[in-house]
């Protein structure tokens, strides 16, 4: 028989509220300290940021890929200049390459943006590479390009990958689609962006994909079937939270 309150002089409408039964006094604490933990770590990750982003240091950096939501397909045949226009239209910015790299490290300056060692499936990088016809391609955006992209596109949804995160909860940073970032470190070929974190068959020459891989062969009206991005912001100062 369920709890409920006992009615007691029912002429004056009055209520007497009977005994919490203890079970449920226990269920009614937990729940209650679930609560604030989930709150604080929501308050933890985005820290000043929007909500479709996630602080790493002084940095609000998107969960996802452009279009940066979850269950989306990520963009592509994007440029850098592309990228740029896209971000501050949303008052955001490109993220640099400095900014990327710590996002996917972490803290422990891990290999991958989930531990220090490769693990197969974890993020979309092991599909099969595919011949492309270049002629088409070329053509963007007229329909022949298009469906030729369409074939070639192998992207998971954002988020599909739910173990493909980092510490700080960054999703797909490496494999699923090539980013655009600005370039912030000394490569061969003197590009003011770079592309990062590979795609979804891994990285040219079969490397599997790092969150120091990168491509600067690629001036900023380059796009490709693979090439997209994310949105960085600068991150408002910290405040800690009081003590309770």
């Amino acid at each position: 028989m369920p709890w409920r309150a006992k009615a007691t002089n029912a002429k004056r409408g009055c209520f007497v509220r009977s005994k919490v039964p203890p079970g449920l006094a226990v269920i009614s604490a937990l729940l209650t300290t679930l609560a604030a933990e989930t709150g604080a770590k929501a308050r933890r990750v985005h820290a000043g940021c929007p909500s479709d982003m996630v602080r790493a240091a002084d940095l609000c950096i998107d969960r996802f890929e452009a279009p940066n939501r979850r269950n989306a397909m990520p963009l592509v045949m994007q440029s850098a200049n592309d990228a740029a226009a896209w971000c501050a239209a949303r008052h955001k910015r490109m993220c640099t390459e400095s900014e990327w790299i710590g996002a996917c490290e972490g803290e422990q300056h891990n290999d991958y943006p989930y531990g220090s060692s490769h693990i197969d499936a974890r993020c979309n990088d092991d599909k099969s590479w595919q011949k492309v016809d270049e002629a088409k391609l070329a053509t963007w955006p007229a329909p022949d390009a298009q469906a030729e992209v369409k074939s070639l596109y192998q992207a998971s949804p954002s988020g599909a990958k739910i173990h493909c995160t980092s510490e700080g909860g960054v999703g797909d940073l490496t494999g699923n689609v090539e980013e655009w970032v600005v370039r912030t470190r000394e490569h061969v070929n003197p590009w003011p962006y770079v592309l990062i974190g590979c795609y979804w068959a891994g990285c040219y020459g079969g490397n599997r994909p790092t969150c120091h891989s990168t491509n600067n062969a690629h001036g900023p009206d380059f796009r490709y079937y693979e090439t997209g991005f994310r949105c960085c912001k600068d991150a408002p100062a910290q405040i800690d939270e009081p003590r309770r």
